[in-house]
Formats: structure tokens, C-alpha cells, sequence
């Protein structure tokens, strides 16, 4: 129980599936953030725009006009490590993790 507790502390953001996708963007000033790498998101992509991990602090200017943000990757990890970064450096923002990714 104490271990739970503790995780939903450190995470700040919200955990949505693909079944919650369609209603968060279709709010205004919503975003999909893809943070796979360049190559997987021009093989397959579902939209959004894609802002590789090791690009997110030089441009986190181009997510300032949105006021809630779904980050994305192929299946959670790297996503739900720019989610936290993103907590921390966009506190105004509403963040939110897709959870199983985008395959």
C-alpha cells in the first residue's frame, strides 16, 4: 500500500488508454505528443506531432500553446518518462501518459 502511495506521488500525470485518446484531443488546445524517434514516427504515425526525447528541452516551446498534452510512444516507457519531465517543466499543463502507446 505504502509503495502505491508513493508512485502516485512521484507521478503527476494522468494515465489514459486509447479508449480516452479521441475525447482529450478532441478538446480544444490539446495536443498528441509523439516522442517516438523520427524513422518510427514516419513509418507509422497517428497523428500529433513528434518530438524525439533527446529534443524535448530545446523545443519545449512548441507545446507553450497547449493547455493539456498526451504524451505517446510505441509502448509507454520512453512516454511515460517525458510525461514526468514534463510535469516538472511545463507545471501549467495538463499531462497525460498513454499508457499501452500507440501500436
Amino acid at each position: 500500500m505504502v509503495r502505491f502511495f508513493l508512485i502516485k506521488l512521484m507521478q503527476n500525470f494522468t494515465e489514459i488508454s486509447q479508449n480516452d485518446l479521441e475525447n482529450i484531443l478532441s478538446e480544444s488546445n490539446s495536443i498528441l505528443l509523439d516522442v517516438r524517434e523520427i524513422t518510427e514516427f514516419a513509418d507509422f504515425n497517428i497523428g500529433g506531432i513528434n518530438i524525439p526525447p533527446h529534443e524535448i528541452m530545446e523545443r519545449l516551446g512548441e507545446l507553450q500553446n497547449y493547455t493539456k498534452i498526451v504524451v505517446a510512444c510505441s509502448n509507454g516507457t520512453r512516454s511515460s518518462i517525458v510525461a514526468r519531465l514534463l510535469t516538472k517543466k511545463l507545471p501549467e499543463k495538463a499531462i497525460f501518459h498513454l499508457e499501452e502507446g500507440v501500436f
